[in-house]
């Protein structure tokens, strides 16, 4: 006799094409549709009905496909933000993180910079994402529960970034430096700012690009760029010395290029941080409480004496 209701598996796969399916028809509705929409949603689908391998995967990393959702529809909820913070937060970084002469560590690095340093920096911040990727994937090739954690706390580090973003909206370095500390310019364009030397360095134009699609210019605070490499950090920290001087110099680059690039403040970093530690206790404490064994029923005998 077969059950009348679907398995988990299938209502999962189902759950996952209607998702795909609502995503695509959005981004249609809302004239924001590009390629690499129909791609991720098209092979989210494909990876969904695969197999119960890929499948399997995909029960695990279906929240790195939720962070992308989320990021990439920002544009959507910009009317509800607060109050843009433009000269309060470049004065209050330049009285905690003073830099030599008075001035602000960004700008006083935007006249400082260095091919080398252009080239580590630049590096650094184009393999932050990437970073997150792989150790996922290593993860889950090692059967690792890590594996869906990261995912998770993937998400979550996102989710406070972008309502971060909505309730304290702010300009980074690169906007003071080039607009000044006034009012907040709405038709203000999102810049590179010093990756752009990167770009010149290699004669590519992966961040002109990669910033040109960004929604929200005011996302300065918290900075995720720091915060995905010291997450991973928590996260291989289990694994020895040999990881954790890896990733914690790989983690210390990308919060130094943040500032470098003018792209961050030392608070922005620092809001960072916190934010990834925040999502890695967060999302250990739920998994922990889903490991714990449940209690065994001992049986009792007719005195109440448990003894053999």
């Amino acid at each position: 006799m077969t059950s009348r209701f679907p398995s988990r598996a299938t209502a999962f796969t189902w759950l996952v094409t209607v998702m795909a399916t609502g995503h695509l028809t959005l981004v249609i509705a809302t004239g924001r549709l590009r390629w690499e929409h129909v791609a991720a949603d098209v092979l989210l689908m494909g990876v969904a009905w695969a197999g119960p391998r890929t499948r399997r995967f995909l029960a695990g990393g279906f929240p790195l496909w939720l962070t992308g959702m989320l990021l990439d529809s920002q544009s959507l909820w910009l009317f509800v933000r607060g109050t843009i913070h433009t000269g309060d937060l470049w004065e209050l970084e330049r009285q905690w993180f003073p830099a030599p002469g008075g001035t602000h560590w960004p700008e006083w690095w935007s006249t400082r910079f260095h091919p080398v340093l252009d080239l580590f920096c630049g590096f650094s911040y184009a393999a932050y994402l990437y970073e997150v990727f792989v150790v996922a994937i290593f993860f889950f090739v090692k059967k690792d529960s890590r594996f869906e954690r990261l995912c998770w706390a993937f998400l979550a580090v996102n989710a406070l970034g972008v309502v971060t973003y909505l309730v304290y909206p702010a300009a980074p370095p690169w906007y003071i430096l080039q607009y000044g500390p006034g009012p907040a310019n709405l038709a203000a364009l999102p810049s590179p700012a010093g990756t752009a030397r990167f770009d010149a360095l290699l004669g590519i134009n992966y961040f002109a690009s990669f910033y040109s699609r960004n929604p929200n210019v005011f996302g300065a605070m918290p900075s995720l760029h720091a915060a995905y490499p010291f997450m991973v950090t928590l996260f291989v920290w289990h694994r020895g010395w040999a990881w954790r001087v890896s990733a914690v110099l790989f983690a210390a680059l990308v919060a130094f290029s943040a500032v470098y690039l003018t792209h961050h403040y030392i608070l922005d970093v620092l809001a960072g941080l916190v934010a990834a530690l925040a999502a890695f206790l967060a999302v250990e404490a739920v998994f922990a409480r889903r490991t714990v064994p449940a209690p065994v029923a001992v049986p009792l005998t007719s005195r109440g004496d448990t003894r053999a």
